[in-house]
């Protein structure tokens, strides 16, 4: 019999990519409506997404998803949900977190893909404290620069305007004891991990490149793409489809095409933080469309 309760959402399960391990942390899941997709027709999009088993309105129950990983002997996160800023269906990172066996004091580094509040406005607790009171975090000077730039927030406007204030109370704690780090693509943020440029969707949009103990080698390595894709059963296969919440749709479309180009040559694993949970696959290329192929699940041998 089908319970008519809402189940508990999935918190964490653990992937092997090459020498990695990689814990996807479940913090809930967020809707991304169709009538926010531009750039084909939605008679198109309504087919893609039929094609995916979805509804024509778009995925309702989106996954936001949060990853964990160590690198260099440093405990890693790559963003850090959307803590209270979305509602209930959201937000649930740190009881994740916990029940994956790791504490919040342990995280060293938050590497944070963009600025927007299900990627960042988790790094505070629900009192308004740091969540990682140990953890520095690691955003692309981008888009420091433009949502902490005081004349950019004057002149924003609606859903603009929130994103700059929750990015500015996100960071609060952070910034007053000295734990900002900013970096510019082609850095390290921390040991094994590089800042790729996946700008548009936001002036610093950030994708990370874990390599494995040899270096670049295809199998070792993952790339944490953040926003690229938000809907992976419309955009891969019309990449040219940009969301209402793009900064710069123009460059979001050119960032999308470049890196699936680099995907299909290099043949990277990708985690993203919008595909289904646990987010970590690859993509199989035919013409000019993509597919979501998941790692499927494998018992990992204890260490």
């Amino acid at each position: 019999m089908r319970s008519t309760e809402h189940s508990a959402p999935p918190g964490f399960t653990r992937t092997g990519v090459g020498s990695s391990t990689v814990t996807t942390l479940y913090d809930g899941a967020l809707p991304i409506f169709s009538s926010d997709m531009h750039g084909e027709s939605p008679k198109r999009i309504t087919e893609l997404l039929a094609d995916g088993f979805l509804p024509p309105e778009g995925d309702l129950l989106t996954a936001v998803n949060v990853f964990l990983f160590d690198a260099g002997g440093r405990t890693v996160l790559v963003d850090a949900g959307a803590g209270t800023s979305l509602g209930p269906g959201t937000g649930h990172l740190l009881t994740s977190l916990r029940a994956s066996g790791t504490a919040p004091e342990d995280i060293d580094d938050v590497l944070i893909t963009h600025m927007h509040p299900d990627h960042a406005f988790g790094l505070l607790t629900t009192g308004g404290d740091a969540a990682f009171p140990n953890a520095t975090v690691h955003v692309a000077r981008a888009d420091l620069d433009h949502w902490l730039n005081d004349t950019i927030e004057a002149g924003a406007e609606g859903v603009q305007a929130q994103i700059h204030r929750w990015g500015r109370e996100a960071l609060a704690p952070y910034r007053a004891g000295g734990q900002v780090s900013g970096f510019a693509y082609g850095d390290q943020p921390v040991p094994q991990v590089t800042a790729v440029d996946l700008h548009g969707h936001t002036p610093g949009h950030t994708g990370y490149l874990l390599s494995g103990a040899d270096g670049m080698n295809a199998s070792e390595s993952v790339l944490f793409w953040g926003d690229t894709v938000h809907s992976h059963t419309v955009q891969l296969r019309a990449p040219r489809v940009a969301m209402e919440i793009d900064s710069d749709r123009p460059t979001a479309r050119t960032s999308r095409a470049r890196i699936l180009d680099e995907l299909r040559a290099r043949r990277w694993a990708v985690a993203g933080a919008h595909l289904p949970f646990p987010g970590i696959g690859h993509l199989r290329f035919h013409d000019d469309e993509a597919t979501w192929i998941p790692i499927p699940y494998r018992p990992l041998e204890a260490a």
